[in-house]
């Protein structure tokens, strides 16, 4: 009976030791590995924003250019917050951007802002110009024929080839989509580009944006380039004149014709955002316009970014700000 004592006591004891030794090996590999969780991006962040959410994580359907709302005011808030405690921890304490704004369209609150003068390129957030504009001086029915000068600009997203004819009203989509530079430089293009880039410039000094200029059509020139002030009335103005604009900007895919368009943004899925576009090149860095509704009442807040290191999560800690 004694030895079959010990050889208990002895079996419990080793059974602990080796609990002890795997839960430290535990922590070592968790110290090794955790630095890398700062190398997320925003599909795993978003991944756990919608675990809080019990409806599909699609929180919005959208048919023709109309959007339905699933998600309730609070569940919006809560879907904001996971997105901002997900972050890794070295994106939470700082936005990134040169230059943010962060304004209540109802009071005119600026809720949150940095250099908010600071005249920075802006890369493709010209093309909501560029929309405006087109849709001012361009008929929509009008045929608009892709030219081989066109095709030599750098990027291709519109995935047009030299030759193909196409109605103006349908290249507002890989415009605005997809920020399909083709697009941008064939409108200007059907109109004479001088000219075309000319009213772009008289359209921002007419509604107050006096810093805003612009060389080209598409935001490929560090030359295009604005402040957040400026595009926060650019922007107020388009929502409140041209909402088809930033309807089209709502849209997930596009089909005209043999071409498909799959808007990237990754906020399509919040039923409170309202619209936005986003823009890159290495002189502007990361750009990005947005509009949320925020709350039961869903007011609307216009979010501005520029010369972002990571612009997505800049966008999160931005909306956090604006239930603190």
């Amino acid at each position: 009976m004694i030895r079959y004592f010990f050889k208990i006591i002895f079996g419990g004891l080793t059974t602990v030791a080796v609990g002890i030794i795997l839960a430290d090996l535990g922590l070592r590999a968790y110290s090794a590995f955790s630095p890398k969780l700062a190398d997320f991006d925003l599909s795993t962040m978003a991944a756990a924003a919608s675990s809080v959410i019990t409806k599909p994580t699609d929180g919005t359907s959208i048919s023709g250019l109309k959007r339905t709302v699933l998600y309730s005011a609070s569940e919006e808030e809560d879907l904001i917050n996971a997105a901002a405690l997900a972050l890794p921890s070295r994106l939470v304490k700082d936005v990134t951007a040169v230059a943010y704004l962060v304004r209540n369209t109802e009071n005119g609150q600026i809720v949150a802002g940095q250099n908010p003068d600071k005249l920075v390129p802006i890369a493709s957030l010209t093309k909501l110009v560029t929309a405006a504009v087109a849709d001012r001086l361009i008929e929509d029915d009008k045929t608009i024929k892709i030219s081989g000068e066109v095709m030599k600009i750098y990027g291709n997203t519109g995935q047009f080839k030299v030759g193909e004819t196409v109605r103006a009203r349908d290249l507002y989509f890989p415009l605005l989509m997809v920020s399909s530079n083709d697009a941008a430089e064939s409108l200007a293009r059907s109109y004479g580009r001088r000219q075309f880039i000319q009213a772009m410039n008289d359209f921002v000094q007419s509604i107050g944006a006096y810093r805003t200029t612009f060389v080209d059509p598409s935001g490929l020139s560090a030359d295009n380039r604005s402040t957040v002030n400026d595009l926060a009335m650019i922007l107020e103005w388009i929502r409140l004149n041209k909402p088809e604009i930033m309807e089209i900007t709502k849209l997930k895919t596009k089909t005209v014709r043999t071409h498909t368009w799959v808007n990237p943004s990754h906020f399509l899925s919040w039923s409170n955002y309202e619209g936005g576009k986003n823009g890159y090149t290495d002189e502007a860095n990361r750009t990005a316009v947005a509009l949320f509704a925020m709350g039961k009442e869903k007011i609307i807040y216009e979010i501005i970014i520029l010369g972002s290191k990571v612009r997505d999560a800049d966008m999160v800690k931005l909306l956090a700000k604006i239930k603190s």
